[in-house]
């Protein structure tokens, strides 16, 4: 039920002003302005525009498909950038500024089609069919040229920003530090830059992780923080071949996505080393000591937590290929079948999610957006990995 106070709601919209009700506060009731309103708001539009091509070929043994498309939305909703000097921000404890029509994002792509009639005769049937996509998304405009849309990850009430949409970029970028290995010697310590932390076992020491100096002010802050990653593929396909001999037929189907960057923020957990704990992952026990100074990960550290800075140490490649369905079915003969009065009888076994061929190190790199929020896409927050799944049935027609 909407409550109105003047022109303020207690219940969520963009175009109104709203307060904040608490039902306990030092006095009793209350409530805060939650933002300033802009009546003159409207829905964002999207357009979109498609060019297709449809060709049949070689005595219809070749069917050919191309589809290409640019998706423009425009007017989007978004918050007024205001200086400090205002009083209003868009932090959770802000009076929020008013949301506005403004802002461009373009979706562009293309889709190809082909499908192929390999071999048809009486006994044995060949088809294969397949589909390649590719797009590319940019954030063309915001209501202000160094606006951005942070990607900040909530984790247990510590706050760290893991994407950050910018204009002429792709809408949830990954955003962080880009390391540059680990200190294995003195001279690497005392290379004249500032890192924020003494010099010494308890502090910054051998084994942790260096980070690079991106703007060259010999010292590494939140200047030097970049794009490290983009979670969009380069391109997405799928493959299926169908065959079928007498009462016999087999489908495989596989498909993949090429490029696209995964931040495995699982890690920063199970690769912390920063307290004896805490359950790690066995790759741990391949850090950097005084046993093995070449270690891959850093050392155990609970004395800072640089060495778990948001940054490229968690980006991986998310490229993979996925035998996705595999269908075995058997139909028996119309002679037979026909003495029961039944019409038809198929029986089949059919796995899912057979395998899948990737360097990922997670358990799945088929993610989607984490939480259902769009500026969260490929992250990996111990995402719960699609099952294998194995199915015997039939199919009996009277």
């Amino acid at each position: 039920m909407e409550k109105w106070v003047g022109r303020m709601l207690s219940s969520g919209n963009l175009y109104s002003a709203n307060i904040r009700l608490f039902p306990i506060a030092p006095f009793g009731p209350g409530g805060l302005p939650d933002n300033v309103d802009n009546l003159l708001i409207t829905w964002q539009s999207t357009n979109t525009y498609n060019a297709g091509l449809d060709l049949t070929t070689w005595n219809k043994r070749l069917e050919f498909s191309f589809d290409a498309y640019k998706k423009v939305t425009s007017d989007m909703l978004l918050a007024t950038q205001l200086g400090a000097y205002s009083g209003l921000g868009t932090a959770w404890n802000d009076i929020k500024t008013p949301t506005t029509n403004d802002g461009r994002m373009t979706n562009t792509g293309f889709d190809i089609g082909l499908t192929s009639y390999n071999i048809q005769n009486n006994n044995f049937t060949w088809k294969t069919n397949i589909i390649f996509s590719k797009y590319k998304n940019i954030l063309n405009r915001m209501n202000e040229p160094n606006a951005t849309l942070p990607g900040t990850f909530d984790e247990y009430g510590t706050k760290s920003l893991v994407t950050l949409s910018q204009q002429g970029r792709p809408l949830g970028a990954f955003y962080g530090y880009v390391t540059d290995g680990l200190f294995r010697s003195q001279a690497e310590l005392n290379n004249g830059i500032d890192y924020g932390l003494s010099i010494a076992p308890g502090s910054l020491w051998l084994g942790d992780v260096r980070f690079k100096d991106l703007n060259g002010d010999k010292v590494v802050d939140d200047k030097d923080v970049t794009v490290i990653g983009d979670p969009n593929p380069d391109f997405t396909y799928g493959f299926t071949n169908t065959f079928s001999y007498k009462g016999i037929d087999l489908s495989i189907f596989i498909y993949g996505s090429q490029g696209g960057d995964i931040f495995n923020y699982s890690r920063r957990q199970t690769e912390a080393l920063s307290s004896p704990y805490n359950n790690q992952l066995t790759t741990v026990l391949n850090r950097y000591s005084a046993n093995n100074p070449n270690g891959d990960l850093p050392r155990y550290n609970q004395w800072h937590n640089n060495n778990n800075r948001i940054s490229d140490r968690y980006i991986e490649d998310g490229s993979y290929l996925r035998i996705q369905n595999v269908a075995l079915g058997y139909n028996l003969p119309k002679s037979l079948i026909s003495k029961i009065k039944v019409s038809n009888a198929r029986f089949y076994v059919s796995v899912q999610n057979l395998y899948t061929f990737t360097n990922y190190s997670g358990y799945d790199p088929e993610l989607g957006a984490l939480n259902n929020n769009i500026r969260f896409m490929n992250i990996d927050n111990g995402h719960y990995p699609v099952p294998r799944t194995f199915t015997l049935g039939t199919n009996i027609e009277f």
